[in-house]
């Protein structure tokens, strides 16, 4: 068994001396995401926010998603100027931040159900013309304004259940989905009509440091109407 094979066993990261190490790298992570935001942004988009909703519409906190992780998500990625990309459930911003640090071309939306945190991303973004923050619920938006979507793990399980259930009640053109965090409720889209899934990877380490306290995955999906 090869070095990065063996950090992906619980065994490896589950081990007391190797916790307080991944403890240490994410400091040193949030450190280097912290001096990208100030320098995209001009504030900080670390700090955690938990949620006001999770007990009662299924809504997950505000996490910001490392940049090393979002290097590899969106590795190889195609956007065009004509796209429009949302991120669902966008926190304060990190996912638009990284976009507009890569200078994909396409409007970039976030929607955020917590209206301060909503407030925060709004704030530091109205600088920027292709940007749009929305306060308020992700079910309220008609997704036919989209064609790529970004979910870090915005819902619980039933909740996103639901979700997928309104695109493909709604939608009428092919979308792309970006999905962070996806090994709770990812696999709900296998073998569903309509999806293809492109990509699926775990993600632990990047640069020699750790970037979560235990191994994510994401997936990256097509969803096309006229196929199901």
């Amino acid at each position: 068994m090869n070095l990065s094979s063996f950090i992906y066993k619980s065994k490896f990261y589950k081990n007391p001396v190797i916790r307080k190490l991944i403890s240490l790298s994410l400091r040193i992570t949030y450190l280097f995401d912290g001096a990208k935001d100030k320098k995209i942004c001009g504030c900080s988009l670390v700090k955690y926010v938990p949620s006001e909703y999770r007990k009662t519409m299924g809504a997950t906190g505000s996490q910001s998603t490392c940049y090393w992780v979002l290097d590899s998500i969106f590795k190889d990625a195609s956007i065009a100027e004509n796209d429009r990309f949302i991120d669902v459930g966008c926190g304060k911003g990190r996912v638009i931040a990284y976009m507009l640090w890569k200078k994909y071309p396409c409007s970039l939306t976030g929607v955020e159900l917590n209206d301060s945190v909503a407030s925060y991303a709004k704030k530091w973004t109205q600088k920027f013309d292709n940007t749009n923050i929305i306060s308020g619920s992700a079910f309220d938006l008609d997704y036919n304004d989209y064609t790529i979507l970004f979910m870090g793990r915005p819902f619980e399980p039933e909740v996103f259940y639901t979700f997928i259930d309104k695109l493909e009640n709604e939608l009428t053109h092919p979308v792309r989905l970006y999905y962070w965090v996806d090994q709770q409720s990812g696999d709900h889209l296998n073998d569903r009509d309509g999806w293809t899934m492109l990509k699926r990877e775990y993600t632990f380490v990047s640069h020699g440091l750790f970037m979560s306290r235990t191994p994510q995955r994401y997936s990256v999906w097509t969803y096309d109407p006229h196929e199901k």
